[in-house]
Order: structure tokens, then C-alpha cells, then sequence
């Protein structure tokens, strides 16, 4: 059971940015008083210059940017400070002037959400809670399990019907309590979610800035580093892909805290990526529909290949919305087709494995708005593939079987095997 401490700091504040109201830390409520949308935390930091310029050793690096008060409260397994790759092959098969991968690949358990949940158990930790829950189809699962075993931390993970059998087991390894929940909407779980933590006092670190907004904050580092490993020449275009929304949204508040800073003038236009099987992001930017407006109406049974992604509403699309709108951006839906060719085309023209939520953004590129040989473009690659290699073992060339012997081998490379 959690201490359920009121945390009162002057680093952030929140804000509703339905309305624009702001109230101080200690006073948050979940929802604006004005408006009634979440609200999210607003970073009070004024660092130095040259933390921006310098190259960090880990998204704690950032440590002023994030809502955390102690350094001893920290859970850390090394993340961020993910490497950022020139995609030229992408780039010319596109025609534009340059493709950027920021390759969040690299992090411990082998996706972003390692910088979310970093935060989010980081301040379930200063509020004295000893276990953790979440709903997931993967991801977030394989985090939580990893850094509440860092932590010496229970988790329990509520898992919905997209989670991949690789991610499973992964999330298992780590020592959670696994429970698979036969449903495919995330929305239907979260409730179970929510309930569970209601009733046995654990901390509901689901990344889901509308339910807890700690939990999403993480992912504004990944601005921060795309500024520096840019030399602050930000691409026109961020392409990510889009479940609830974090992601993207919180991208958005990064660079808005670089704005706010004086580091730059004018933010890159966002798109956000989804598949066709699972689209309330491109539904309400096509409708101009507010975001109360959207949780009424979820998405009707999610079906698509990119299982991370299949969230049947907006968990944050009081950001991600927003971010969109106020960057000129773009909402866009890929077929599963589409997205599975993407993935193949990335690993053979850039090495990179990565999973099928991943690989939208990069089947996105042919459809960015305006773009042409002076555009740039940076794809946020999320995952790796080798957590749900099935999803792509249909679309891959079979080995060959041969006998030990050099004609064998020969009749191959002629493209004569037996």
C-alpha cells in the first residue's frame, strides 16, 4: 500500500491545454476545473545551456526537465541516449533531402517506453507504493517487469488481447505477475486496471498521461536529444507512431519546453502514424473532433498487425491532439500490408529490425504532406523486431538446406539450388 503522498515542488506545475489553465504541483487534479481535460505536468526547468548542447550519458541526464525531486528516488537501467542514424537509401528511394532514425531500439528491454516507466515507477517509488500495475500489449509490460525488478518492486501486468507471445514471455522473465486478459480493447482492460489498483493499493503505472501524467513524461527527453544530436538543425518533419498518444504527445511538450527556452523558433510539423485497423487519431483529426469528444466514441474492434498500437481510444490525446494541430501536421493510417513491407525494406536497407508499431512510421514517409528534395524527416523507431519475429516470418525467405558440400553452395549463389 502507497503512502499516497502529496508531492509539492517548484520544478513543474500542470496545465490543461484544452483551456490553457495552469495550477501549482501541490494542487493537481486529474481534470482541468475549466475545461474538464486532463491535465499535464509543465516543466519549470531553467538549466543551463550547455546541458542541451552536451552529449547526455542517459535520459537522466535531463534529470531538471523531469518531475522527479530526489536523485535517490531515480530507477534507472541506463536508458535514452539512444543513437540518431541517416536512413540515405530511404532517403533516396523517397526523394527527399534526408531520413533520420532516432533508434529507441537501443534501450534496455528494447523500446521507449523504458524512459517512460523509468519515470513513472521513479515517482510511484518517492510516493512510497511497493507495487506497480499496467495494461499492455507488450512494451510497457516488458519496462515495468524489468524496472520493478530493478526496484525490488512488485508488478502486475494486465495483458490484452494484441500483446505478442514473444513480449509475454519476456515480461515474465523478469519475475511479474502476468495476466492475460481475453479482450481486445485496451479500454476495457484499463478499467479492470484501474479497479485492481483501486482495490489493493498498487500504483497504476500504465502509460497513460489522462489516468497518471508522471507516467508519460519520459518521452519529452527524446526532444531533447534530437536537438543535440541535430546541433539544433531539427528536421522539418518527427513521424511516430501513435497508440494512446504519448509518444507523439509528449515529443510535443519537449520541444515546447526548447520554445520556451529560446533554443528554438518555430517546432518541426508532427505526424502521427496508426494502422488502418485501428485509427481514432486519423478519425478525429479528419472530424476536427475534440478529445472528450473522442472517448465517446471508441474504435469498434481493433484489428491490425501492429498489436502496441491497437489502443481503441486516445489515452493521450489531450497532447497528442494538440501537437498535431498547432504543428500543421498529420494523422495518417498504413495497411498491415504496408506495414510489414516497411518493416522488411528498413532492416534491408538500414539494418534495422524493428517491430510492426515501428514500422508505420517508416510506411508513413511516402505519404508526409508537401514533401519533396529539401524536406527532412525523422522517423522515431520504437521497438525492436526481435520481440515479434511471427509477425514477419511469412514474409521472409526460407532457408536453404543443403549438404555439406562446395557444388551445393555454388548451385545457390547460381540461384540453381536443389
Amino acid at each position: 500500500m502507497g503512502r499516497m503522498a502529496v508531492v509539492t515542488t517548484s520544478k513543474f506545475g500542470y496545465i490543461c491545454y484544452g483551456c490553457g489553465a495552469t495550477t501549482a504541483s501541490g494542487a493537481h487534479a486529474a481534470t482541468c476545473a475549466t475545461c474538464s481535460e486532463p491535465m499535464a505536468i509543465e516543466s519549470y526547468a531553467r538549466p543551463d545551456p550547455s546541458e542541451l548542447r552536451r552529449a547526455p550519458a542517459s535520459m537522466w541526464s535531463y534529470f531538471d526537465f523531469l518531475p522527479i525531486d530526489s536523485r535517490g528516488d531515480v530507477i534507472s537501467l541506463n536508458e535514452g541516449a539512444t543513437p540518431l542514424l541517416d536512413a540515405p537509401t530511404l532517403a533516396a528511394s523517397l526523394r527527399v533531402a534526408r531520413v533520420l532514425l532516432k533508434n529507441e531500439t537501443g534501450n534496455p528491454t528494447g523500446s521507449f517506453k523504458d524512459r517512460q516507466v523509468s519515470v513513472g515507477i521513479s515517482h510511484a517509488r518517492a510516493r512510497g507504493f511497493n507495487t506497480v500495475a499496467v495494461v499492455s500489449s507488450g512494451n510497457v509490460a516488458c519496462a515495468t517487469a524489468a524496472y520493478a525488478a530493478r526496484a525490488g518492486m512488485k508488478a502486475v501486468l494486465f495483458m490484452h488481447g494484441m500483446a505478442a507471445p514473444g513480449k509475454i514471455a519476456q515480461a515474465a522473465a523478469y519475475g511479474a505477475t502476468v495476466i492475460k486478459v481475453q479482450s481486445p480493447s485496451a479500454s476495457a482492460v484499463f478499467d479492470l486496471c484501474i479497479a485492481a489498483c483501486r482495490e489493493f493499493g498498487w500504483y497504476h503505472l500504465s502509460t497513460s498521461g489522462m489516468h497518471e501524467p508522471f507516467n508519460v513524461e519520459g518521452a519529452k527527453t527524446i526532444a531533447y536529444e534530437l536537438f543535440q544530436q541535430t546541433d539544433g538543425a531539427l528536421p522539418d518533419w518527427i513521424v511516430a507512431p501513435v497508440g494512446g498518444g504519448g509518444l507523439l504527445g509528449g515529443i510535443w511538450r519537449g520541444l515546447l519546453d526548447l520554445k520556451r527556452l529560446g533554443f528554438v523558433e518555430t517546432l518541426p510539423r508532427l505526424a502521427g502514424v496508426q494502422a488502418s485497423g485501428c485509427a481514432p487519431l486519423k478519425k478525429a483529426i479528419d472530424h476536427n473532433t475534440p478529445f472528450l469528444a473522442t472517448l465517446k466514441d471508441p474504435w469498434p474492434n481493433p484489428k491490425t498487425i501492429a498489436g502496441g498500437i491497437a489502443d481503441d481510444i486516445l489515452f493521450d490525446g489531450h497532447t497528442v491532439l494538440p501537437a498535431i494541430r498547432t504543428t500543421n501536421g498529420a494523422a495518417i493510417a498504413v495497411s498491415d500490408v504496408e506495414i510489414i513491407r516497411a518493416e522488411i525494406a528498413l532492416a534491408q536497407s538500414e539494418g534495422i529490425l524493428c517491430d510492426p508499431c515501428s514500422a508505420c512510421s517508416i510506411a508513413a514517409l511516402q505519404h508526409i504532406p508537401e514533401s519533396n528534395e529539401q524536406t527532412s524527416i525523422c522517423c522515431i523507431i520504437t521497438g525492436t523486431g526481435i520481440k515479434d519475429l511471427t509477425a514477419i516470418s511469412d514474409h521472409v525467405p526460407s532457408a536453404y538446406t543443403i549438404d555439406a558440400s562446395l557444388d551445393a553452395v555454388r548451385n545457390i549463389i547460381d540461384g540453381k539450388p536443389r
